[in-house]
């Protein structure tokens, strides 16, 4: 099966692991979050920078741009999943609440693949290979 989007790791003998883009940026990932972020914190992060980044743009497109703002995203995991995510959006004081929301709805429920993805749920089929 080919995708349109592809990511390498490699798990290193430290107990970390690299993820390497297709233009080569890197990321470290480490299981406990000690030298990098978790799997889980990945997700969140994941999550979070596609929903700032439609948030932003369509908060410019109305001519009310937001930045800087912050995100948070929580949630809660038991038996091995996650259970709940909340994304909540801090904002500069005097944005007009009706494109705010306009934004967030449309971020949320149309252009957001991360969050689209995790609400509706995919597909994860997991294979092995032997190298050589």
């Amino acid at each position: 099966m080919d995708g349109n989007r592809r990511l390498t790791l490699t798990a290193n003998d430290d107990g970390t692991v690299t993820a390497t883009s297709r233009t080569g940026h890197t990321i470290t990932i480490d299981h406990e979050g000690e030298r990098g972020l978790s799997p889980l914190e990945l997700l969140l992060a994941s999550l979070g920078s596609c929903s700032a980044v439609d948030l932003e743009i369509l908060m410019r497109k109305q001519r009310d741009p937001i930045v800087p703002f912050e995100i948070e995203v929580v949630g809660e995991k038991e038996d091995a999943r996650m259970q709940w995510l909340r994304v909540t959006y801090t904002v500069p004081a005097g944005t007009d609440p009706t494109k705010l929301e306009r934004a967030r709805s449309k971020t949320a429920d149309d252009l957001c693949s991360v969050s689209r993805t995790l609400a509706r749920g995919c597909p994860v089929e997991h294979v092995t290979e032997l190298a050589g």
